[in-house]
């Protein structure tokens, strides 16, 4: 029986993953974004200060649990890709229903 050794990169950043988590479900937990991205909660947890830090994101208490907002219109950051927006790139990874993860 032949195994797939695990990818030591991808083209896609854990950025990108926990974004598209969020934008998806805005309530989602980050112990539930870590699990699907598969990194720690500790990690996601920088990932979503950084994204909010950048404006990409805005966060606020619904409860006892936070809600996201993503910012779709707002451009991609490097500058070969600047013409593209959030929004696009969510749209392109968004895993259509009924595919495999």
């Amino acid at each position: 029986m032949t195994t797939t050794p695990p990818h030591l990169w991808r083209f896609v950043t854990n950025h990108a993953h926990v974004l598209e988590a969020i934008a998806r479900d805005p309530t989602v937990r980050l112990r539930d974004i870590a699990v699907e991205v598969g990194i720690t909660e500790r990690t996601v947890a920088h990932i979503v200060n950084d994204l909010e830090r950048a404006g990409y994101l805005t966060r606020s208490r619904d409860g006892r649990r936070n809600r996201y907002e993503v910012h779709n219109e707002l451009p991609l950051r490097h500058p070969r890709h600047s013409h593209h927006t959030v929004g696009e790139l969510i749209r392109f990874l968004e895993t259509p229903a009924g595919a495999p993860d």
